[in-house]
């Protein structure tokens, strides 16, 4: 590789293992195989959005057309001709059909009930995968989804319906391909290598790749846990392009030159309330928290200018997203004393957090549970903390469900599709065969998810999703925190060719270095 040509990027965590489907390492996973791997549509990377919080427009990648039927049941590929994946292999009608059985096909040998299981939102919708001719999929579902195409385009789902070799799978078999499962994008996977903070991954450019020769030669992925480290690194010169920074670093990096995207991502930082517990339980308990804590001094001390209290739980970025939704819990210490009262709450009530030190988008989940506490503390409450040090074996963990002694957990997450939302919350997503991680059961929820996928008129749709999330805001499942206002990354001038959409990662096929 020719060393000035080669991007390097700093993550706050390690790269989960490469392999798409079977992926649940959060977004620094999916900022890698946007590189790597490619889906039959994705998010158009090309277009900057007009306002910060615009959902993407979604377009063909693989694919070279996508025919949808009225009902929104029947999706019609069309493949681009000539495109192989990284060990040669082409890409057909049976690689994307072996691709799917992977996920939804149970009598298939290729079958992973791992990957069906982080892919589940979408699995549980595919009826039938057929090859139509050698350059034509049609996919059938069992029921109308007009969300369909717009949950393809997530890297970080958990799982991604990228394609991988055909070739691979059969060598190596449906669970067997981490780090060796080639794909189609416009970088290879080369090698892991150690680094100071943990192991690094090097792509390498596909000259082969059918949307023409990358600029860049290669790119670094590497890990710094620590905030500080990943500044110092940009500063220094040492990598030229940083995520998961914080307000008063970005501030004082613009001041320095370095450049700043103004967009709005798909990300929430929330609490998961363990349902299964007995104070948690009860919702004047839940109440209580949401009142006690100050999320507008929680963003304005840790993240100057970059985050913003949250109101509800579908992000910006997503179509159904409420800018104007309302706070149905403002700071209030006494309501917060007066719920926790009627809830019958024993003086010095302590409750069990559990979070991860750092980790992908993380921000600073110790300082952020830290403010959690002392607001805890002026209504009466006492919050004991348990930080895991791996943030890959936290996701493990969390995607479980809330054990018995845990009060709630933490993550950041959230999606550019509104499925996002029956995801983490439909009770028949409920850990650990989904991610519903605080076990939530709400017969109207439910009700009102089932009928938001369905719906095809967009008005619609989006009316019984905002009617969604003020059910979860009135029952509280969980508490969202806080939305960022920036992307919270930074980069150096050199870089040239970056976009910035309302999405978590990026698309560096057109990048290249000055």
């Amino acid at each position: 590789m020719d060393e000035r040509h080669v991007l390097r990027v700093a993550l706050d965590w390690e790269v989960d293992g490469i392999d798409p489907p079977r992926s649940f390492g959060g977004w620094n996973t999916g900022r890698v195989v946007q590189q790597t791997h490619e889906s039959l549509m994705e998010d158009d990377f090309d277009t900057a959005p007009v306002n910060p919080g615009q959902p993407t427009a979604i377009v063909p990648r693989l694919a070279q057309s996508c025919d949808v039927s009225d009902d929104a049941r029947r999706f019609l590929f069309r493949l681009r001709p000539g495109i192989r994946f990284h060990d040669g292999a082409p890409l057909d009608a049976e690689a994307v059909v072996l691709n799917y059985a992977r996920l939804c096909d149970p009598a298939s040998p290729m079958f992973s009930p791992e990957a069906a299981d982080l892919n589940r939102a979408a699995a549980e919708l595919i009826a039938k995968v057929r090859a139509v001719d050698s350059l034509t999929v049609e996919i059938t579902l069992t029921q109308p989804s007009p969300e369909f195409l717009r949950y393809m385009t997530q890297e970080d789902a958990p799982g991604a319906q990228s394609l991988v070799s055909p070739l691979a799978l059969k060598r190596f078999g449906p669970d067997g391909c981490v780090d060796r499962a080639p794909g189609t994008g416009a970088f290879r996977f080369h090698r892991r290598f150690d680094t100071p903070h943990g192991s690094g991954v090097e792509l390498v450019r596909n000259d082969d790749y059918w949307g023409g020769r990358p600029r860049l030669s290669g790119i670094r992925f590497l890990p710094f846990p620590d905030p500080g480290d990943r500044v110092r690194a940009l500063t220094e010169g040492r990598v030229d392009m940083a995520y998961s920074l914080e307000g008063a670093d970005l501030a004082e990096l613009a001041a320095q030159g370095f450049r700043i995207p103004e967009y709005h991502p798909p990300y929430i930082w929330y609490l998961v309330f363990n349902l299964r517990d007995p104070q948690m339980a009860d919702i004047r308990v839940r109440r209580a928290i949401a009142h006690a804590v100050d999320r507008e001094a929680l963003c304005a001390k840790l993240f100057p200018g970059a985050a913003v209290p949250a109101f509800g739980m579908l992000p910006p970025g997503s179509p159904s997203h409420d800018p104007q939704a309302e706070d149905l819990y403002p700071h209030d210490p006494d309501r917060a004393r007066a719920l926790l009262a009627e809830a019958g709450t024993p003086e010095g009530l302590t409750l069990h957090a559990l979070g991860a030190r750092a980790g992908s988008a993380q921000l600073d989940p110790g300082a952020i549970y830290r403010q959690i506490e002392r607001d805890l503390a002026a209504v009466g409450v006492r919050l004991k903390m348990t930080l895991r040090p791996d943030w890959v074996g936290y996701c493990n963990e969390w995607r479980q469900g809330a054990a018995s002694g845990v009060s709630f957990s933490e993550m950041s997450w959230a999606m550019s599709s509104d499925l996002w939302l029956r995801q983490v919350l439909h009770s028949r997503n409920a850990s650990p065969t989904g991610f519903n991680a605080g076990y939530a059961s709400d017969p109207l929820l439910d009700d009102l998810l089932d009928r938001a996928a369905g719906t095809l008129a967009d008005a619609e749709r989006m009316r019984l999703y905002r009617q969604a999330d003020r059910r979860v805001m009135e029952e509280l499942p969980v508490l969202p925190l806080l939305n960022t206002r920036r992307g919270m990354v930074a980069f150096s001038g050199r870089v040239k060719g970056l976009v910035s959409i309302s999405q978590c990662w990026h698309d560096l096929r057109g990048v290249h270095l000055d």
